[in-house]
């Protein structure tokens, strides 16, 4: 047929019209009849790409069939074409040489035969060579043989005996016809000398020798052995074995006769799938003057062996797809063959090392990789796939091909945090524009869907810790304070950090930060007990009579840093007598060590530091100065006043009742009577001042011992010049003065208050006697 005659429809096959066609991209994708056939992409037909040669093709096949894929895109979508390649009777049959020589005892019978050249066809069936015809003579004929395996040969017959002396050669032309329509044929020129007599002719055993060889016997193997006899004698018996011209060169290339022995062996290495069956004609020929020869047929049949590895042809297939691709998405599109026979030719397919790929196969020898699983960039960003094909023959045989696939990012995960929470600490007094910290964020995504961008969300808004306090990096998540600080104002701010990709759809991920506000010792100690009017000066007085013990005043500091940098000790750093006092660095209760003595300065001063426990540590000092009273000597002067009185009032009673007592009696009486009284003063004075004494020692025991919220105060209830200072948990400590004493007052008070009465003050009062 000619180039581009149409031989069919593949879209009405397939059931397609024209504008589905069109849209799926129908081509020829694979197959040995590529080069020769080609499919209308447009209209579906089926022509003819390049003039077919079937006896190039398929060379002395009974049967020759072209084998094509079809591929459709979109989706992927494969079908096989076969198609048969008819033969016609375009070759006439030839022989290998135009003239053949042929030598012929006359001491040949009539009907004895002689093989002639064999014509070749290279059309089969009818087209082949059927028939053989010889030009007319009296001597001889032919007789045309039909063989088993379809060829015909024929033989020369002696029709009548033959007289060298009448005729020496006898030229005849054979002609060879094939049975085509219409019929060819070809000729030779034979060329028949009369010999002189040897009788008898070489025999083998037999006349067709049948053997089968393994394709992969090796060089030099002998597989046969022919045997010839010859009833002559001498070197008349005398035989060499060949090859008959019959024999096709090929086969003579491909196996080895020893001409003296008739060993048939092999000489080129042997392939089932290149030729199957092989024809040797083999000749004995004798020694004597006129030779005779003898010949066999030797048919050898070529055994298959597993020595061709299954193929993989690649029709199609995406080198990246997405990650979220559905379960069964086809990636791949592929077949595979195998050149031996039977069971050494049938092939298994399987997918090596992988659970995310399976393999469909969509008719004989073509298979579709398909996705097995879901796919997961960020588990696995690429895989290479490993198509094994292996045969079933012993032993097996097996190809592999690799498949590169690379997955394409989808935004599926969204930004996480390595903590759930996060709390940074920060000194207090920091310089305003330091980084305070870096919180970043992962996104296992890739390009823009893992590209993050940071923001603080406020956690409500009242906190304004954005605008007022912090700033952040959007690119990096690196947070600054805007402003410096202040442990004592606030102790910590929180918020929320949010971090989003710039994929599509947009996710996003937050975490909560806590800033907490580290002290510092910024904060000197404030001492607000004793009060201090004016300056830095405290006046204070202390009876001389006072014990060993005795509580002088109490130094308060509070601090307004917190933990180590408020706790709070107290020294001496100056006194005037450091035997005569005593501090206590913990409570800053000054007591006194011994009482006082005649050379005791009546004026003392002392130098108090509160210092709190900071690095470096920071202080603050008060000054008092303590006058000694004494208490006794007020007393007698009082006591000496009304004696007199007393003693006036006697006097004058003993003066109205007798005027004229004796004098010394008198005298003596009141002397009496003054020392008696004199005495029991002094008695009275000394209890009076011992109660004292053990009313300020018990005063000092209670205010140790005050519970919060409770007040001390006296009968008299007359207070002034309150002063208020604030501890730390917000208890108030009230020391107040009063013109006959001193009193102390445990209350709890606003801190922005400066005075208070009793009713304000009292909320659980308990009375004591001073």
């Amino acid at each position: 047929m000619e180039e581009g005659s149409v031989i069919g429809n593949i879209a009405t096959d397939i059931g397609l019209d024209t504008v589905s066609l069109s849209k799926r991209g129908l081509g020829i994708a694979l197959g040995s009849g590529k080069n020769y056939l080609e499919v209308d992409k447009i209209n579906g037909y089926f022509f003819i790409k390049k003039k077919i040669d079937r006896e190039n093709i398929c060379a002395f096949k009974d049967e020759c069939v072209l084998s094509l894929e079809a591929l459709l895109q979109n989706p992927l979508q494969m079908f096989s074409i076969e198609v048969e390649i008819l033969d016609v009777n375009d070759n006439a049959p030839r022989f290998p040489f135009s003239v053949s020589f042929i030598n012929i005892s006359e001491s040949k019978l009539k009907d004895e035969s002689f093989l002639l050249e064999k014509a070749v066809d290279p059309d089969m069936g009818n087209n082949s060579v059927c028939n053989y015809k010889l030009s007319k003579n009296l001597f001889f004929d032919i007789n045309v043989q039909s063989w088993k395996d379809g060829s015909v040969s024929a033989d020369l017959l002696i029709m009548q005996t033959l007289d060298r002396e009448k005729q020496v050669v006898h030229n005849l032309i054979l002609i060879a016809l094939d049975c085509g329509k219409p019929a060819l044929s070809g000729s030779i020129n034979i060329t028949i000398t009369i010999l002189d007599e040897n009788d008898n002719a070489p025999k083998f055993e037999r006349q067709i020798y049948q053997v089968e060889v393994s394709e992969n016997t090796l060089i030099g193997t002998t597989f046969i052995k022919l045997n010839a006899t010859d009833a002559d004698e001498g070197a008349n018996a005398e035989l060499l074995y060949s090859f008959n011209p019959h024999t096709s060169v090929e086969a003579q290339m491909k196996f080895r006769l020893n001409s003296k022995t008739g060993e048939l062996s092999v000489n080129k290495m042997l392939d089932f799938e290149e030729s199957r069956q092989y024809e040797l004609f083999v000749q004995a020929k004798d020694n004597g003057p006129n030779p005779l020869s003898g010949r066999c047929k030797v048919i050898i049949k070529v055994i298959d062996c597993n020595d061709n590895h299954p193929e993989i042809i690649l029709a199609s297939s995406q080198s990246s797809v997405s990650e979220d691709v559905p379960i069964g998405t086809v990636i791949a599109l592929f077949s595979v063959t195998d050149l031996d026979s039977g069971n050494n030719g049938k092939v298994n397919c399987l997918i090596s090392d992988n659970n995310e790929f399976e393999l469909q196969q969509t008719m004989d020898n073509v298979y579709a990789l398909v996705t097995a699983e879901s796919l997961d960039r960020e588990r696995q960003s690429s895989f290479n796939i490993n198509i094994v094909a292996k045969d079933e023959g012993t032993p097996p045989l097996s190809n592999k091909k690799t498949i590169s696939l690379n997955l394409l990012d989808v935004n599926d995960n969204a930004p996480s945090f390595s903590h759930s929470s996060y709390e940074i600490p920060i000194p207090e007094n920091n310089i305003p524009g330091t980084l305070l910290c870096s919180i970043t964020a992962k996104d296992p995504d890739a390009n823009l869907n893992g590209a993050l961008k940071y923001s603080i969300q406020e956690k409500n808004d009242t906190n304004n810790t954005f605008t007022k306090y912090f700033s952040i990096n959007r690119d990096n998540g690196n947070i600054y304070s805007l402003q410096s600080f202040d442990y004592e104002k606030q102790t910590f701010y929180t918020f929320d950090l949010v971090a989003k990709d710039s994929g599509t759809p947009q996710l996003s991920n937050s975490v909560t930060v806590k800033i907490i506000v580290l002290d510092e010792n910024d904060n000197t100690p404030v001492i607000v007990s004793p009060w201090r009017s004016h300056g830095s000066i405290v006046s204070d007085t202390i009876p001389s009579s006072a014990e060993e013990g005795y509580l002088v005043t109490k130094v308060i500091a509070i601090d307004d840093d917190s933990v180590q940098n408020s706790r709070i000790t107290y020294q001496l750093l100056q006194v005037t007598d450091h035997t005569l006092f005593t501090l206590n660095q913990y409570t800053g209760e000054l007591r006194t060590r011994r009482r006082f003595g005649l050379r005791d300065s009546s004026k003392q001063r002392l130098v108090i530091q509160a210092m709190d426990n900071g690095n470096p540590s920071l202080s603050s000092t008060v000054t008092i100065l303590i006058s000694r009273s004494d208490p006794e000597v007020e007393g007698l002067l009082s006591l000496n006043d009304e004696q007199q009185t007393d003693y006036l009032s006697w006097l004058n009673l003993y003066l109205m009742i007798g005027l004229a007592s004796v004098s010394f009696f008198f005298l003596l009486t009141v002397v009496i009577c003054a020392t008696v009284k004199c005495r029991q003063k002094t008695s009275e004075e000394s209890e009076k001042s011992t109660h004292r004494i053990s009313c300020y020692s018990q005063r000092d025991s209670m205010i140790s011992d005050l519970p919060a919220h409770s007040t001390l105060y006296s009968s008299d209830a007359y207070w002034h010049s309150v002063l208020l200072a604030e501890s730390r948990k917000g208890k108030m400590l009230v020391r107040q003065s009063m013109p006959n004493g001193a009193g102390f007052i445990v209350s709890s008070l606003d801190r922005n208050s400066e005075q208070g009465t009793i009713s304000e003050l009292a909320e659980t009062p308990i009375q004591v006697r001073l």
